[in-house]
């Protein structure tokens, strides 16, 4: 059979090699690699082809046929077509296994890097853990997209999620099945602070605020509800405890999704960043300051810069509610503001999106030349490759992977650089 000879529909036996970056199974049907989300290493399945690119092709499990003994049955009824999480398959002792893998690979792979990489750190609990959730909403359906689809998957319970939003997640069914609406989008945020519940919705017609007499008077602990972008209900945010401080989170701004978690992320950050009562810090992509403040008490000031104008009202405001006064924030693009920062800095704490650090300012970085630089994130691909652009001038001393995210492919990464050469 020519290369090129297999078609969509396809009936194929296969059996996995690996598990590519995003926990699919990685198999080979002459030469041509074939990506079979839900398979295990070690596996023989019966699959059928779904796409075919020119250098890969797709399959979905129809059987399988021989199971890898780290195989699990999960108890999710949307797990076969959800794209929420993607490793609900395998026991969480490979689940780390592969996370810490996945790493490795990006360090040796994208960034050249080598370094001994530290086991994941587990998380507290692998189901009810994340405290927020964007819901897609079509007609009297609401859910998320079927993985690599914009297919609605209508959705009861999801299991990832925190028990106040699946709570929450209910009575708004209620209302989107029996109210004719057009709203899009429900965004839906618990704060463990106080308990409390931010309700974001986005429609395209106006007169679906109607929605919010029926949530105050259905969501238990409602705090807050925004309608197109516009506060109609409370004051707009809710709040977070992590590592012993409070913060205000809007509907915009950006806050980790597992509590337990962000403690253990942000005390490991802190305990690799060694710092001391002379230091200045610069933190970019600070959100509503979280990093920025927990820094705050162990070092002489803080600079957090951030592009979104909300996250930056809520830094200065949880600035003002734990009583630190020696912080500034810069609001805008980190490559612009980054050059109008006076201060000598002596540690750089950089926790980007996951497309990770713009070029732009890693070369300004590199000018300002910390002693340090502590990088934390959420895609150990570009943090690789982010890497790969500053070992000319640092090296790379410890990379410590989190589980932030069990039960899917995602992991988070701490990892500290020291400078090469002292000034």
């Amino acid at each position: 059979m020519g290369l090129f000879s297999l078609k969509v529909d396809d009936i194929k036996e296969v059996m996995i090699e690996g598990l590519e970056n995003e926990g699919a199974g990685v198999a080979r049907i002459n030469k041509m690699v074939v990506f079979v989300p839900k398979a295990l290493v070690g596996e023989k399945v019966r699959i059928r082809i779904t796409e075919i690119k020119k250098n890969f092709a797709r399959g979905k499990i129809i059987e399988v046929l021989e199971k890898s003994k780290s195989r699990i049955e999960q108890k999710c009824p949307y797990y076969g077509d959800c794209g929420g999480c993607n490793l609900r398959h395998q026991n969480e002792r490979e689940n780390l296994k592969f996370k810490k893998q996945k790493v490795e690979v990006a360090l040796e792979k994208v960034g050249k890097v080598k370094i001994k990489v530290d086991d994941v750190i587990p998380s507290f609990k692998n189901d009810h853990y994340r405290n927020k959730a964007s819901f897609k909403v079509e007609n009297s359906r609401v859910g998320y997209y079927a993985e690599g689809t914009y297919q609605l998957v209508d959705v009861e319970y999801c299991m990832l999620l925190e028990k106040e939003i699946n709570k929450a997640l209910e009575k708004i069914r209620c209302y989107v099945k029996n109210t004719k609406n057009n709203i899009k989008t429900i965004t839906i945020k618990h704060g463990n602070a106080m308990d409390e519940i931010l309700i974001d919705v986005y429609s395209v017609d106006d007169s679906d605020k109607k929605i919010l007499d029926y949530l105050i008077n259905n969501v238990d602990n409602l705090k807050t509800v925004i309608f197109n972008d516009k506060v109609i209900y409370g004051n707009g945010y809710i709040n977070q405890v992590s590592n012993g401080l409070m913060f205000n989170c809007s509907a915009k701004s950006f806050f980790q999704v597992n509590d337990v978690q962000t403690e253990k992320l942000y005390s490991t950050a802190l305990e690799l960043a060694d710092l001391n009562k002379e230091d200045v810090v610069l933190d970019l992509y600070c959100g509503t300051g979280t990093i920025t403040s927990i820094v705050a008490s162990h070092v002489k000031k803080v600079i957090g810069i951030e592009i979104v104008e909300d996250a930056v009202k809520d830094a200065k405001r949880n600035a003002s509610i734990n009583n630190i006064s020696n912080v500034t924030y810069l609001c805008g693009d980190a490559t612009k503001k980054i050059s109008k920062i006076k201060e000598k800095v002596d540690v750089i704490i950089v926790d980007p999106p996951r497309k990770g650090v713009d070029r732009k300012a890693i070369s300004i970085m590199k000018k300002i030349l910390p002693k340090k630089i502590v990088y934390i994130s959420c895609n150990p691909v570009t943090m690789a490759r982010d890497l790969s652009y500053l070992t000319d001038l640092y090296d790379v001393k410890k990379v410590v992977p989190v589980d932030m995210f069990p039960n899917t492919a995602h992991v988070e990464c701490v990892c500290v650089l020291n400078r090469i050469k002292p000034l």
